[in-house]
């Protein structure tokens, strides 16, 4: 059987993936800012570090780095954009938050592309999956998060088409 490689060495189909994803952070980040300019109240919006650490499957211990744009006055909410560095694999995420009341406590829901390396918990390792994770703050930060992935490379030597992620964590 004969695949279709493009110049990285990545399949078509991956490839294909990869900028879907891409396509659909894009819009999650820029489409909120446009609808907002559209508002004839509309306020300034606001573009804030967003931190975090983070343990859990399938890359162990991790810490991300960010930025949320705030896009209202009244209500902390906005849309998020993270990179996470992990022991065994890296990602990507982007999407909407929301925090709810005084002390630290909200939620985000991202679109997300992870990559495993080394030896990752419930994972095929050199795999790329893509999905969503729901992040959920209790208070002062403090939560946890879930999310469902798909594999987007090609298998090699690996039985996980799908993942779930699960973790505690500390800020994005």
């Amino acid at each position: 059987m004969m695949m279709d490689v493009c110049p990285l060495g990545r399949s078509a189909r991956e490839s294909r993936l990869l900028r879907l994803v891409a396509a659909l952070l894009a819009i999650v980040v820029l489409l909120p800012g446009a609808a907002s300019a559209q508002r004839e109240d509309a306020t300034s919006s606001r573009l804030v570090p967003a931190f975090g650490v983070h343990y859990g499957t399938p890359m162990r211990f991790s810490v991300s780095a960010g930025g949320a744009l705030d896009l209202s006055d009244r209500r902390n909410e906005g849309v998020l954009a993270v990179v996470e560095q992990g022991q065994h694999g890296n990602e990507v995420s982007a999407g909407y938050y929301r925090m709810i009341g005084r002390f630290g406590s909200g939620f985000s829901v991202r679109a997300a592309a992870l990559r495993t390396s080394g030896e990752p918990w419930n994972a095929d390792p050199h795999t790329t999956y893509v999905g969503a994770e729901a992040h959920l703050m209790v208070i002062l930060g403090v939560g946890g998060r879930a999310g469902f992935m798909r594999r987007a490379s090609r298998v090699v030597n690996g039985s996980h088409d799908s993942i779930v992620t699960l973790g505690i964590s500390i800020g994005s």
